[in-house]
């Protein structure tokens, strides 16, 4: 017998990512360990250090092999090694997404002509409506397992036996109901999207998830990337197809319309003009469902609905949604016209989430609510003054703290948001004073959603060029990775170190926390293993799931992109998303070397493109460890009595 307190058995050891086989059958007999030994089959790209020749693509960086190719695991190799490989993100999802709502949609007409289905509705539960059509569609059946995450076990429990496995949720469990069913009124007039020049405010359920919710209000403001969030969807049979980018891959996510109830409210968060607009809270569901993995063994079980709860980072929810390049910078670090300069440059192919500085708005009398959501919409100059427009997601009305009281009435006139919308200017000098972080997010993968009104650009939207590697291993301090760039002329470069979800793989109340990555970027003097001195650019080095460098190149050139971990850490995979406007190469391998660095006889041929990882060392204390995270507007919200937003 053994003696002591009980042990926790370590989490489900899952594949990053949520696609997964064909089958509930298929998916219980592949280990982990047979799906990444699939990855030494011809085609992939190991890069070890020394240029290769770049293959096409066989497998995402979750490991398992884009749709539509013939691939089987028989008998496989042990896996002997992990390395970098080539991925690719899965983009062209559309086909599939229109078969898959066909073949549900034709499930639903026949169940309800036997009777079987009287609503006429799909329910993603295949006891209900049977998935022989649609095999790859994961259930997400409206039941309390897909809502609670798993208890945490110890070594005594047998993995079959009979006792509970659910954690009791934060709040209070409830029946579940169709999201167009709230209101009788309402029923039959419900819509995906209404047809306004923005989609207005969204606000939050019962759930600590502020960070997905100021993701979803950034997002309501450029409908273009609200829109791109949904492959195809029915409405009349609730079928729902979505398209989320999870741990560097692209997901098709089917979803109904079923939510759990708390207190007569749906438990999601939902539109200012819920129950009419439905968006918001369907992206919820299918964030959820992605969050919340299932397996015929249970002990295989993580996630749940709950796991997108308990707080977070909006540049994770903003990666998630729109496929692009997030993380944040602080205010003091840069002055204000540089930032304004920044944010009138980029509005166009950028969102930016910004957070009051609490503590200064209090001394000074400003009554900007700071457990609101706030968005930056617009920026704009006036008369030799500069502006910005910022979107407040608060219930309670529009709190501007007096600060648009020397708006112009021309930028009033000028431009199509109102007020009583969310809407208020603000100068320039005035944001930088009161508000104290900037989390943006560069659309890498969505150019150019701007609204009416900004200015026009300059030239075409980049399209920008897409190269990810994926390992599968441990990644040690040690040997943390390093990219190689190569470009061939005028160029814009972004990198991205991203750890895999931790959401995903949750079990009992508590998440993995993610190791602390700073990026580095050098360039090369082209003398062998010589870099510059002079640091391109940085990210921040905070403990968040992503770290980005953004720079831009003048012409022909090669840079090194350091990945660092503090001394002694280690991450379970990790994934380097690599983008370019124009043809550029890039190689990823274990840093096995130091590097040389020397004074540069020249001017640089490279600056940095993005505010993120700008530092005034005299706000930090230390520059060789992390800087602590700020608080998240959970966090903030829990401290402010009464300032639960509902």
């Amino acid at each position: 017998m053994a003696t002591g307190p009980p042990r926790r058995v370590a989490p489900p050891q899952r594949l990053p990512g949520s696609r997964a086989p064909s089958s509930p059958s298929e998916r219980s007999q592949r280990s982990a360990k047979e799906v990444w030994a699939g990855l030494f089959r011809e085609g992939i790209d190991l890069t070890f250090g020394d240029k290769v020749q770049p293959l096409q693509p066989l497998f995402g960086p979750d490991g398992e092999p884009l749709e539509g190719l013939d691939h089987t695991f028989g008998q496989k190799p042990e896996l002997a090694t992990t390395a970098w490989y080539h991925a690719d993100s899965g983009r062209q999802l559309e086909a599939a997404a229109q078969h898959t709502l066909q073949a549900i949609c034709d499930t639903v007409e026949e169940m309800k002509e036997n009777g079987r289905c009287l609503t006429g509705k799909f329910t993603n539960d295949p006891e209900i409506l049977p998935d022989r059509k649609f095999p790859s569609v994961m259930p997400f059946p409206p039941d309390r397992e897909q809502l609670m995450l798993p208890r945490e076990r110890t070594i005594q429990e047998e993995p079959g036996s009979d006792e509970e496995e659910w954690e009791e949720p934060n709040v209070p469990g409830g029946p579940w109901r169709r999201l167009s069913e709230f209101q009788p009124l309402a029923a039959g007039t419900s819509v995906v999207f209404d047809s306004t020049p923005h989609y207005g405010r969204v606000y939050p359920g019962h759930l600590d998830n502020m960070y997905l919710v100021e993701a979803l209000n950034a997002i309501s403001l450029r409908p273009k990337l609200a829109k791109q969030l949904f492959l195809c969807y029915d409405q009349q049979r609730a079928v729902y197809i979505l398209r989320l980018f999870k741990n560097g891959i692209w997901l098709k996510v089917e979803v109904d319309d079923y939510v759990p109830v708390v207190d007569g409210d749906p438990l999601c968060c939902r539109s200012e003009k819920f129950p009419h607009v439905l968006w918001p809270s369907l992206v919820e569901k299918a964030y959820a469902k992605v969050c919340t993995l299932r397996d015929p063994k249970p002990a295989e079980n993580s996630g749940g609905w709950l796991a997108i709860g308990g707080g977070g980072h909006v540049e994770d929810a903003l990666a998630d949604l729109t496929g692009g390049v997030a993380g944040r910078f602080y205010t003091e670090d840069v002055s204000h016209d540089r930032l304004f300069l920044y944010l009138y440059t980029l509005q166009r192919d950028a969102l930016f989430v910004c957070h009051v500085n609490d503590a200064k708005c209090a001394r000074k009398g400003i009554t900007l609510n700071a457990c609101a959501c706030h968005v930056i919409n617009r920026a704009a100059t006036h008369d030799g003054r500069c502006f910005v427009q910022v979107f407040s997601a608060d219930v309670s009305g529009t709190h501007d703290g007096g600060l648009s009281e020397s708006t112009p009435p021309e930028l009033l006139r000028d431009y199509p948001e109102r007020s009583w919308e969310g809407f208020f200017w603000l100068a320039i000098e005035d944001f930088h004073a009161y508000f104290d972080t900037v989390i943006e997010c560069r659309l890498t993968n969505s150019p150019d959603v701007g609204i009416v009104g900004m200015p026009p650009r300059p030239g075409p939207a980049p399209a920008y060029l897409e190269t990810i590697f994926a390992n599968p291993g441990r990644i040690l301090a040690r040997r943390a990775p390093e990219v190689t760039v190569l470009t061939n002329g005028p160029c814009e470069v972004f990198v991205t170190a991203q750890q895999t979800d931790s959401r995903i793989t949750q079990v009992g109340d508590r998440r993995a926390p993610y190791v602390p990555i700073l990026m580095k970027v050098y360039e090369s003097l082209g003398s062998g293993n010589v870099y510059s001195a002079n640091m391109v650019c940085r990210s921040n080095w905070i403990p968040s799931r992503d770290a980005m460098v953004a720079f831009q190149t003048a012409g022909r050139g090669s840079f090194k992109v350091l990945v660092e971990m503090p001394a002694g850490a280690e991450c379970d995979r990790l994934i380097i998303r690599c983008y370019s406007s124009s043809p550029a190469e890039f190689m990823v391998h274990p840093s096995l070397a130091k590097h040389l660095l020397a004074l540069p006889q020249g001017p640089p041929n490279a600056s940095r493109f993005s505010l993120v990882g700008t530092l005034d060392h005299s706000r930090v204390t230390r520059d060789d460890a992390p800087e602590p995270m700020g608080d998240d507007l959970d966090t903030i919200r829990s401290r402010h009595n009464g300032c639960i937003l509902m």
